[in-house]
C-alpha cells in the first residue's frame, strides 16, 4: 500500500512539475523573425505560456532580434521578457500581461498600439497583472504609436522616447531610479501622460536626459510629465539637457509638484529664443522700418 501511494505521489507531481515547466515558452526563431509565426515559439505561441498562471512567461533572449509588423491577435494572457542582447522591434497591435525589460534587453516600439491591461476596473496600478520593468541595463524606446501602460511600473533603466509622433499613457510609476531619455525631433518630443483616473508618477529618483540637437522650432512648450497624485517629480537638479542652447534657443524648467493636491504635478520644458537673439531680431525689424520710412 505504501509502495502504489509513493508511486501515485510521484506520478502526481511528475505530471504537475511537467506542466509547470511547459508553461514558459522560448523564442527560438526556427521559421523568420516574425514574433507572430508559431514555429518561432518553443510552445508554438508566447500565449501558450498561460497555461500556469504563475510562470507564464514568454522569453525573447540569446542575442535574437524579433519583429512585430503586423498585428498579434492570438492569447494575451502572457508575460513577455525581453534581454540576453535581444531587440524586440515592433510596428503593429499586441497586448501582453506584462512586460519585463532585462539587462542587455531593448524593446523598439515605433508605430500600433501595446497594451498592458489593468488587472480589474477596481485595481489602480496594484495588480500582478499589466506591470512595466524595466530592469537596470534594459532600454524602452517609443518613437510613434499609441501606448498604454496600466498598473505598477518600475523603472531602474532606460526609457527612452525619441520624436513627437507618440502617445503615451502610464497608470502609475511606483519607484525605481532609472533615467527617462527624451530626444527631440525637429519639431518636438511626445510626453508621457497619467493614464485613466490614478495616474501616480512616482519618479523623483529618476534622472532624465533631453537631447534637443534635431530640434528646429521656435520657441514651444513641451509637457515631458504630467500625472496627478504624485507628489513627487524630479527636481532640477535632476535633468541633463543639451541641443536646446545652439542658434539662439535656450530653454526654462517648469516643475510643478503637488502632493495630494487636485491639481496634477507637471514638467514643461519651453523652448526660448535667447535674449540676445531677441535684441537681434528687434534691431532687424527696426532698421526694416526705418528703410521703408527711407
Amino acid at each position: 500500500m505504501k509502495i502504489i501511494l509513493s508511486n501515485a505521489l510521484f506520478c502526481m507531481s511528475y505530471i504537475l512539475s511537467a506542466q509547470f515547466l511547459s508553461a514558459a515558452t522560448t523564442w527560438n526563431g526556427g521559421t523568420s523573425s516574425n514574433f507572430g509565426t508559431a514555429g518561432n515559439w518553443s510552445n508554438n505561441s508566447p500565449g501558450n505560456a498561460a497555461d500556469d498562471g504563475s510562470n507564464n512567461l514568454a522569453t525573447i533572449n540569446n542575442g535574437n532580434t524579433v519583429d512585430l509588423p503586423s498585428d498579434y491577435t492570438g492569447t494575451n494572457t502572457y508575460n513577455l521578457a525581453v534581454g540576453g542582447n535581444s531587440t524586440l522591434n515592433a510596428s503593429a497591435n499586441f497586448t501582453a500581461t506584462g512586460l519585463t525589460v532585462q539587462d542587455t534587453g531593448v524593446v523598439n516600439l515605433t508605430d500600433g498600439a501595446f497594451t498592458l491591461p489593468k488587472t480589474s476596473a477596481n485595481n489602480n496600478g496594484q495588480g500582478s497583472n499589466g506591470t512595466l520593468s524595466i530592469q537596470n541595463g534594459g532600454i524602452l524606446n517609443i518613437s510613434g504609436g499609441s501606448h498604454i501602460f496600466n498598473e505598477r511600473s518600475t523603472m531602474n533603466g532606460t526609457f527612452r522616447v525619441t520624436g513627437s509622433n507618440a502617445s503615451i499613457r502610464m497608470n502609475q510609476i511606483g519607484g525605481g531610479n532609472g533615467t527617462f531619455d527624451f530626444v527631440f525631433d525637429a519639431v518636438g518630443v511626445s510626453g508621457v501622460y497619467g493614464n485613466l483616473g490614478f495616474s501616480w508618477l512616482s519618479i523623483g529618483a529618476s534622472s532624465v536626459i533631453v537631447d534637443g540637437s534635431s530640434y528646429t522650432g521656435g520657441a514651444a512648450s513641451f509637457t515631458l510629465f504630467d500625472g496627478h497624485g504624485a507628489g513627487n517629480t524630479p527636481a532640477a537638479s535632476n535633468f541633463t539637457i543639451t541641443g536646446l542652447g545652439d542658434e539662439g534657443v535656450d530653454w526654462t524648467l517648469d516643475i510643478t509638484n503637488n502632493p495630494n493636491g487636485p491639481l496634477n504635478d507637471t514638467v514643461i520644458l519651453n523652448v526660448i529664443p535667447e535674449p540676445s537673439t531677441t535684441i537681434l531680431l528687434g534691431l532687424g525689424g527696426l532698421a526694416l522700418i526705418l528703410r521703408r520710412k527711407k
